[in-house]
């Protein structure tokens, strides 16, 4: 049996490690998990160290009044020597308290709201490969082609001068960091048949962003002009904020806001209270008005597309196959579809004229998940999945909450025409319910 990798939890308060300390518990793997708070953790420093340690795990506060004091713990904690790598389980942060966490040294930063199983692992593991002794590198290569990184990074240590991460922070990364003029890539965040989306750091804005990147194809279309052009024209907190649009080497890019809190996927993970599930419907909601004021429909609403703050503010993302109202009007065709699947409306699906009642289909689908933590309808292939939003009966929401049967009916019903009018419609109906 492999041996136990040993993981320290450090919290001022005692719940929260024993929390923590459980969570890490029933991962799968090998833990033996110490808890300390900040006075014991001290005294280990400054007898026993941190021998043995394969990962610290520090639970910090990042309120407006408490940040400078979590950023100086981190800068102290990375100048101990043989530190273990450091995870940050952090409260009341925010983008930029992710940023410095990250810059200062820390392996990983968790918002303790939005923790899953699977971020957990994923930071635990990352903790491991940076404690992993590195291999001799290898001897300067007389190449002119760039830099590629893939030898696992040094242990953390505090950022460079300019703020920029240090090298050895960055983490393994099998393509150039200089991809792309002006932004240095610093991990990747998620791929597709057409395109890989990475965590970059902007020379120009002096801030982390998530870039697009398309891979070379012979499209003659530009694949992300649209959506910048799109999403250039709507202004509004819950829409993602998009700073930069190019073309470089045959490769399009777009830079846009980056979420480190992830997006409501991650948070499914997780059961949500029916209290929270209005609240997300209510902040898309109003999100989707704001677009659909504006005469855009989303046409692709689904838990990846919808990206969470720390103080729970909601961003809607990716507009790729977005359109005006007039664009759907004269472009649908039949057999041309789209989007997700799961969360397609029935009119997306028979591939027929489109208005904001599609979207709001989506979200109703999104809602059921939210309430019950499964997708109401579900097949062998995308086709018996879309067959069932045309044909299959309404999904029934579990007893405890059929109060809210009327309004699931209200965003999922077959007919458009019985849905929900509008975004503000489905708002004035949740204000008139919680008074």
């Amino acid at each position: 049996m492999a041996e136990a990798r040993r993981v320290l939890v450090v919290s001022g308060d005692s719940q929260v490690g024993r929390w923590l300390q459980h969570r890490i518990d029933t991962l799968e793997g090998s833990y033996a998990v110490e808890l300390d708070d900040f006075a014991a953790f001290d005294r280990r420093l400054a007898t026993a160290g941190m021998t043995g340690i394969s990962a610290l795990v520090c639970v910090l506060d990042f309120a407006p009044d408490a940040a400078a004091d979590a950023f100086e713990q981190i800068e102290h904690v990375l100048g101990m020597p043989d530190m273990a790598p450091l995870i940050v389980l952090a409260q009341n942060g925010d983008e930029l308290a992710a940023v410095g966490a990250l810059t200062r040294g820390a392996v990983d930063y968790l918002p303790r709201r939005l923790i899953t199983p699977e971020l957990l692992a994923g930071a635990l593991a990352r903790a491991a490969a940076a404690r992993a002794p590195r291999r001799p590198a290898p001897l300067p290569s007389t190449s002119s082609s760039p830099e590629i990184i893939t030898t696992p990074p040094a242990q953390p240590r505090a950022a460079a001068p300019s703020g920029l991460p240090a090298h050895d922070l960055l983490p393994p990364l099998r393509v150039p960091r200089n991809l792309i003029p002006r932004y240095m890539l610093l991990d990747t965040l998620g791929e597709s048949a057409r395109a890989t989306v990475y965590l970059a750091h902007s020379v120009a804005l002096n801030r982390h962003v998530a870039l697009k990147v398309s891979r070379i194809t012979d499209d003659e279309e530009p694949q992300f002009a649209r959506e910048f052009e799109t999403v250039g024209g709507l202004r509004d907190p819950g829409i993602v904020d998009i700073f930069d649009y190019g073309v470089h080497e045959g490769r399009e890019f777009i830079a846009m806001e980056y979420f480190p809190c992830g997006d409501l996927k991650a948070r499914l993970q997780n059961p949500v209270t029916e209290r929270e599930a209005l609240d997300y419907l209510e902040r898309i909601a109003t999100a989707l008005a704001a677009v659909h004021r504006q005469g855009v429909l989303h046409r692709d609403l689904k838990p990846p597309n919808i990206m969470l703050r720390e103080d729970g503010q909601i961003v809607l993302i990716d507009f790729g196959i977005s359109r005006t109202i007039d664009q759907v009007a004269r472009s649908t065709r039949v057999g041309v579809l789209r989007g997700s699947p799961y969360y397609m409306s029935p009119e997306q699906a028979q591939g027929t004229e489109l208005d904001a009642r599609s979207d709001l289909y989506s979200l109703g689908i999104i809602f059921y998940e939210m309430l019950t933590g499964a997708k109401p309808y579900l097949g062998a292939t995308a086709v018996e999945v879309l067959q069932q939003h045309v044909n299959g009966a309404l999904p029934q929401l579990p007893e405890g909450l059929e109060h809210l049967q009327p309004l699931l009916d209200g965003l999922l019903a077959k007919n458009a025409d019985e849905r929900f009018e509008s975004a503000d419609a489905l708002i004035a109906s949740l204000c008139e319910e919680a008074a």
